[in-house]
Order: C-alpha cells, then structure tokens, then sequence
C-alpha cells in the first residue's frame, strides 16, 4: 500500500434512521451515504482534521447515492446497526471509540483513526495503487458476566478495466484475511476474478469463517439482503459455507437498471469461555459477532430476459396489427361500376 494513501475519518451530523429489525445490534460496515433528507440543516459540513489538514465538503456524497465505483481510488464507509440492510441505522460517532484497521493484499497495516466533527461515523480512504483491501472496525462491550466483541469488515476495491491480465499480479486479487482477528468471514474469491469482476445474483459465494487463522466448523452464518430475505447455515469442517445471492430484483420492465446494486450482509456467532474484565467490569463468557458486507448487480440473464420479453411482445404487437390490417384489407370490396341502359 502506498505511503501516500490519505486516510480520514469524518463524521456528518445525520438524524439515523428508526430499525425495527430483531436484533437491531448488529454491526456492519456500509458504502452508501445517508440520504439528504436525513441531514439536520445546520450540519458541518466542513472543519479539520487531527494533523491540520482541511476536510473535504462532503456534501456531495450526502444523497443517498450508491457507493464510489470500482475506478475509483476514493472509498468511503459509514458504520451501520440493525439486520435489515435497507434500513439498519447509522451509528453515532459517540458510540464507537475504536479506530478503523487496514490491511492490504502484502500484509501491510494501516490505522484511521477519528476526527469527530458531531454526527455519524464516516470514513474516507484514499488508494493510489490498485487491488483489494480490508477494513475492519470493532466494538467492545461487558454488561452480566458477557463480554461481546464485534466485528465489522468490509473489502474495498480499486480495479480499472484497462489493466491488462498479464499485468496483475496475482497477490492483488486474493481473499485477504487477518490472522488475529478471534472472529472472520473471508469471502472466497472466484478463480477467474479480476478487478472488475462484480458478483451477481444467481452466483453462489463461498465464505469461509475463521477463528486466529484457523477454520471455524459448526458456527452459524446467516446472509441477509436488501429485499428482507436471509438464510442461516452452519459452517462445515472447513469453515466453509456457501450463499446463493438470490434473485430478488423484479421492478416494472420500463424500472428496469441493470447496474442497480444491493446491499447483502453475512454474520457469524459464536462463543468462548474466556475470563478477565473489561473496563473493570468482569466476565466468564465472550460472544463474538463478525459481520461481512458486500453488493450484487442483477444476472445478465435477467435484463437479457427483460429485453427478449420485450422483443417479443413488440414482435406480437406489430405482426398482431399488419395481420389484422391486411385481413381487413382483403375485406374490403373493390368499387364496380354498373351503368343501365333505361331504353332497352
């Protein structure tokens, strides 16, 4: 990773949306900005960081737009809560004290830390040089006896489509994991991926759960998407378990967007009997809970489908209407002229 990558932590002063999910605790690391609409009128918008440096307006990513896209170098994260990506709440700034961590494809570290301006938790990451990141937040919390570790992670992508295959190197575009971590979920990457490659409904992705580096079996794993569908599973010996992004994207044909993206999150559990205290607060028992976002396109095949319905429904119409225009032409009787001869 590049000593030039500018890393920042800034924070909105956003009114969080209400969740009503079951277990509104968990928490997870999400690309798309607040909406506008929830942004109090006197929010900063603008101020400096820990070394001086003047922030960036962030107003125009406050839309509520999709994240930055794959060319880009800039990226930025807001920490979420809840199990319903379409409306999980954005964390306040006042309730995460953790800094966030990085981790490149090499091994190399990097920490953000935050510069409250009020508001919500937001962080902005700057790469020069391309190929897959990690970024991990935590947040730790002691209350009866329990010590409850979570862990939140994101993979972030630089890539361009003008980089040729032989160019890569193949270190760049593998799964990256972090060996200390009690808790992980790496997603497998394909065999053929590229910077480029993006994941689509219909695919099925292997995560594999990890606990200090080694596979974690007979953990549970549930994948939870935007449209409210989740599925639970148990990992296998090899702490793997596999996901079908589900197709669950059917607007109207003229709604139809091909590059739409949903948001998907994949959560583990699981516990330790492990001792000590927290804070000064003492426990016997430690719940870990790690989390994994991520984003999916629509199949080719769907707007394909769309685009063959459509083909095909045009078709009908047009042949449909020259049939009857031609049957009603044929029915038309040709005009004949009879003249009579009164005299004969």
């Amino acid at each position: 990773m590049s000593k030039k990558i500018g890393l920042q932590i800034l924070l909105v002063g956003l009114v969080a949306a209400n969740c009503h999910a079951s277990h509104p605790d968990i928490l997870w690391l999400s690309d798309v900005a607040p909406k506008r609409a929830k942004m109090p009128a006197k929010a900063e918008q603008v101020g400096h960081d820990k070394t001086g440096k003047h922030k960036d307006n962030i107003d125009a990513v406050i839309g509520g737009e999709e994240g930055d896209n794959l060319h880009s170098g800039t990226k930025r994260l807001w920490l979420r809560q809840g199990d319903d990506p379409a409306k999980a709440e954005y964390v306040s700034a006042d309730a995460l004290t953790a800094d966030i961590h990085l981790i490149d494809a090499n091994g190399k570290r990097d920490q953000v830390f935050q510069t409250p301006t009020g508001g919500l938790a937001h962080a902005q990451f700057d790469f020069e040089e391309m190929g897959f990141r990690n970024a991990y937040v935590s947040r730790t919390s002691a209350q009866n006896g329990i010590l409850r570790v979570q862990l939140a992670k994101a993979e972030l992508l630089k890539g361009s489509c003008c980089v040729k295959s032989v160019d890569i190197d193949p270190a760049q575009l593998k799964a990256i994991s972090d060996p200390k971590l009690p808790l992980e979920i790496v997603r497998a990457h394909k065999s053929d991926e590229k910077f480029m490659t993006r994941m689509m409904s219909g695919d099925k992705i292997i995560f594999t759960l990890y606990r200090l580096g080694q596979p974690l079996p007979n953990a549970s794993i549930t994948m939870l998407t935007q449209q409210g569908w989740q599925k639970r599973a148990m990992s296998d010996e090899k702490g793997e378990v596999e996901f079908t992004l589900i197709r669950d994207y059917f607007p109207a044909w003229n709604d139809f967007k091909r590059r739409t993206k949903e948001t998907f999150v994949v959560v583990a559990e699981a516990e330790a009997a492990e001792r000590g205290t927290h804070q000064g607060l003492p426990y016997s028992k430690v719940l870990y809970q790690a989390t994994l976002s991520g984003k999916y396109q629509p199949s080719p095949y769907d707007y394909k489908s769309y685009a063959w319905g459509l083909g095909i429904a045009v078709f009908v119409f047009a042949f449909g209407g020259l049939g009857i225009y031609l049957y009603r032409r044929r029915r038309v009787k040709p005009f004949q002229e009879v003249r009579f001869d009164e005299k004969s």
